[in-house]
């Protein structure tokens, strides 16, 4: 990871606080896991006898994907930044490339989010049945959200008003795994249309077998709307 390109990207966010509070939501989302839902749970066992204890994976599984949606759209919008101030263009023509500037912008949000996800997940012990290799699969996975994210908006945003209306949107994805965790069968299904639904499927697997099945599912929808983004924002970017 390039740490000058790091502080040059703080030199961008410093100036806009929203963003700069987007970059505190995993913090935030640890805090609200570790010390408001067991007020919660305790609450609304003392009040109303309903145990939401055994939603605390799946709520921790919501928040973890949340973090690389942060990135991406905080990096999304640096993007588009450097795209109106001609940087894009600019780039193409040094020893660096659009190629280089490229795997720089999607290198930093999603190992960024792959680490705080991973951090996320061993702080609240949230994957206690499933192994490394699967933990760190379906890690990589969830982080490439941040990608789909910057790409859309590279791809289809002109500007910062219009890229945080697609950002809000994105959040409909997490409308896929709510649908699949609290409608009954076959009405699940409705979640299919998103690819967190089966990365969600994927990490609360009880099964190593079942896992499987779902994360190289999950695996080829994203890494299908990948390339398709990916072309889109290339050809936009010529």
């Amino acid at each position: 990871m390039n740490w000058r390109t790091l502080r040059y990207d703080y030199l961008l966010l410093r100036g806009d606080p929203m963003l700069i509070l987007s970059i505190a939501v995993p913090f935030i989302l640890w805090a609200l896991m570790q010390f408001v839902f067991p007020w919660l749970a305790e609450l609304f066992l003392n009040r109303w006898t309903i145990d939401i204890v055994p939603y605390y994976r799946f709520a921790g599984t919501l928040f973890s994907m949340l973090i690389p949606m942060m990135f991406g759209m905080v990096y999304g919008f640096i993007l588009l930044d450097e795209r109106d101030g001609g940087i894009i263009t600019a780039v193409s023509v040094t020893p660096t490339g659009k190629t280089g500037y490229l795997k720089l912008r999607l290198g930093i949000p999603l190992i960024l989010s792959l680490a705080f996800i991973l951090l996320f997940q061993l702080l609240l012990d949230l994957s206690d049945s499933l192994g490394p290799l699967q933990i760190i699969s379906i890690s990589v996975i969830i982080a490439s959200q941040a990608l789909l994210l910057l790409l859309f908006l590279g791809a289809f945003a002109d500007n910062k008003v219009v890229g945080m209306a697609i950002s809000k949107g994105f959040v409909l994805l997490l409308l896929g795994p709510i649908l699949d965790y609290l409608l009954p069968e076959p009405y699940h299904w409705i979640g299919a249309y998103s690819p967190l639904f089966w990365a969600c499927r994927s990490f609360l697997a009880e099964e190593t077998s079942t896992f499987w099945i779902f994360f190289i599912i999950s695996l080829a929808f994203h890494g299908l709307l990948l390339l398709l983004l990916f072309r889109k924002f290339s050809n936009r970017s010529d």
